[in-house]
């Protein structure tokens, strides 16, 4: 018997971070280009057309949605690959062992 291959499954995104921002349609009033670099988990979002909306009764914005709030890189290596660290002056860490059988 000859095995299939299996093709491999992407892992599912934990819905309780899921998040949408405002993707505004063309025209779209001030309220909305405001709102477009803002992510909101899904289930906080604010309805639409946004509050604020200068044109409710024409209103064509929609949800960009998101797996994740946070929108980019958190840690420092992430913003930015070739920042220089500075280097470390006064190392306190010795290198004695903490055992006293090693100590001899």
């Amino acid at each position: 018997m000859v095995a299939k291959d299996k093709v491999a499954e992407k892992p599912k995104a934990d819905r309780r971070w899921h998040a949408v921002s405002v993707k505004p349609a063309p025209g779209a009033c001030g309220a909305a280009v405001s709102g477009k670099q803002r992510r909101w988990l899904s289930r906080e979002a604010p309805m639409l057309p946004l509050p604020g909306c200068t044109k409710p009764d024409t209103c064509h914005c929609t949800y960009q949605h998101h797996d994740d709030r946070r929108g980019g890189g958190r840690r420092a290596e992430e913003l930015d690959a070739f920042i220089q660290r500075p280097p470390v002056v006064n190392e306190r860490r010795e290198r004695k062992s903490r055992r006293s059988s090693e100590e001899d």
